[in-house]
């Protein structure tokens, strides 16, 4: 229930520095607004999850394939199921397919992530692209399919080694940006453990209010400090890694 209900209200405040998590949901967006620059035709979501950019992308395509793994997809309850449910590294479709291929904080929960590269690479036609972001710094989430952590250096080699041309790897985040979402996170995983102790979970519950309002604190705080100090350029506390990669 209490995941259902994060759900939608991520949905809606997502996008808004209302929502504790909103450096890290703008840098997705981002990614998003980078994939509507390249995607076309036919385009493969490996990882779609609720698919929750599904409409920002059907103008720029002909057809959207969401993928997600059985496991992983019954816990979402959303209406729209994905089109086929299967490994990342074992989707049933064939060889040069797709036109597009996005990947939005998957690769991080991949227990192969370059076999999973080498399927996105195979169901590409030639010069055909592949969009993805994922985490470089960031709390254990989603556990126990939480893996891998990424650098930008790292993320090229495992491209190419995959048969991609990366086109551009571009670091979101710096210190301020990650210690702030560091923080709320916190509070978040805090305030969840109280709601599952019998003995404190109506605390838990009432602590809701004021840790939303810390947050909210921490949210402006960062806002004003990321003005002040200046951007970290060299990827060094980048909290994603967007890379942009074409099929050779």
């Amino acid at each position: 229930m209490m995941k259902d209900v994060w759900d939608k209200f991520s949905d809606l405040l997502g996008k808004t520095i209302l929502h504790p998590q909103f450096y890290l949901k703008s840098y997705e967006h981002q990614a998003i607004d980078t994939a509507q620059k390249y995607a076309r035709g036919v385009l493969i979501d490996i990882g779609c999850g609720r698919q929750p950019y599904k409409k920002e992308l059907l103008p720029f395509i002909e057809k959207y394939i969401g993928v997600d793994h059985p496991n992983v997809s019954r816990f979402y309850k959303n209406k729209e199921k994905p089109d086929i449910l299967a490994d990342a590294t074992k989707i049933p479709l064939k060889s040069g397919s797709c036109d597009t291929a996005l990947m939005i904080s998957v690769l991080e929960h991949l227990p192969h992530p370059t076999k999973a590269l080498k399927e996105a690479c195979r169901l590409l036609n030639q010069n055909g692209y592949l969009i993805l972001v994922t985490v470089q710094n960031y709390v254990l989430h989603d556990v126990p399919y939480d893996f891998f952590r990424y650098t930008k250096f790292g993320l090229k080699r495992m491209l190419e080694d995959s048969g991609f041309n990366v086109v551009t790897i571009k670091p979101f985040g710096n210190f301020i940006e990650l210690m702030g979402q560091y923080f709320n996170v916190f509070l978040l995983y805090k305030t969840k453990d109280l709601t599952r102790k019998r003995w404190v979970r109506f605390l838990g519950y009432m602590a809701i209010p004021f840790i939303y309002v810390l947050c909210l604190i921490s949210n402006f705080a960062v806002f004003i400090f990321r003005k002040i100090l200046p951007l970290d350029k060299n990827g060094r506390f980048a909290i994603y890694n967007l890379a942009v990669c074409r099929k050779v």
